[in-house]
């Protein structure tokens, strides 16, 4: 416990060796059952969705909540330029191949904060939630309702751009986990997955650097990355196939190990 409290008081610290991340794991071990909540922050193109939906395939017991869920409006589509505009035409809605160039998430002032930091705050008090999980093509639906129990679920894995950024929502992780990708990788990975849609276009890739450049990088400058000194563990993006990660550490499976302790702990007490 004096471990945890010299950690909640002193600047955040950057966990990197498996010595401090075990001494981290052991100051978990609260002498009470308690919500874990696990928070996965980067940028766009960074990997994080995918890395907080293996992580929640290998441990117990454990769901995930979604920043975008916390959107505070149905996402406005971008104004695309006359020429681009007809090659989207076809390609309507949200989906999530489309969200860099179709709709705006780029911005932390459109996201409920205040909603998300009472969420938190019921978990941690041992209070059920629903939350709206966030609709591509339409808004959120009762059929896209979630119910968090944390007497049944003991483990939450928060995943978002800005989830650092707010100090109430911050101060609710437990540990919080930056991941970590070049931004030239990022780029590319983006392009490559909207260039499905543009076909090569030069126009339309055109549209997208402009996109990339005034919103996504700019975004990830001014409001992500600085949030990456809160980060306990800095992870690297890994390489996915088939939903599994092909070049995991040995951080990652002590990470897993971890986790997955804490869970079964709370679960007998």
């Amino acid at each position: 416990m004096e471990f945890l409290n010299r950690m909640m008081t002193s600047p955040p610290q950057q966990f990197t060796n498996l010595d401090v991340l075990n001494k981290f794991g052991k100051a978990l071990d609260l002498e009470k059952p308690k919500i874990l909540i696990v928070g996965l922050c980067g940028g766009q193109g960074a990997g994080k969705t995918k890395l907080s939906t293996i992580l929640s395939k290998n441990i117990k017991n454990s769901t995930i909540i979604e920043e975008r869920s916390y959107y505070k409006k149905k996402p406005k589509k971008r104004k695309l330029s006359y020429e681009v505009q007809p090659l989207f035409e076809e390609y309507g809605g949200y989906s999530k191949e489309r969200k860099l160039l179709l709709v705006d998430l780029s911005n932390p002032a459109s996201y409920n904060y205040e909603k998300l930091y009472q969420d938190l705050l019921a978990l941690k008090e041992g209070n059920p939630i629903t939350i709206k999980k966030f609709n591509e093509e339409t808004e959120s639906s009762a059929e896209n309702e979630i119910i968090i129990d944390p007497k049944i679920i003991p483990l939450v894995l928060l995943e978002g751009y800005f989830i650092f950024k707010d100090k109430k929502v911050r101060d609710l992780i437990d540990l919080k986990i930056f991941v970590e990708i070049d931004d030239d990788i990022r780029l590319s990975r983006l392009l490559l997955n909207e260039n499905k849609f543009l076909n090569n276009n030069p126009i339309a890739i055109k549209q997208f650097f402009n996109i990339y450049k005034n919103y996504i990088k700019t975004s990830f400058d001014q409001y992500i990355s600085p949030t990456k000194n809160e980060g306990q563990i800095i992870l690297p993006n890994y390489t996915v196939q088939n939903d599994e990660i092909v070049d995991k550490d040995e951080t990652l499976e002590s990470l897993i190990v971890m986790l997955n302790s804490k869970v079964n702990k709370n679960k007998k007490i």
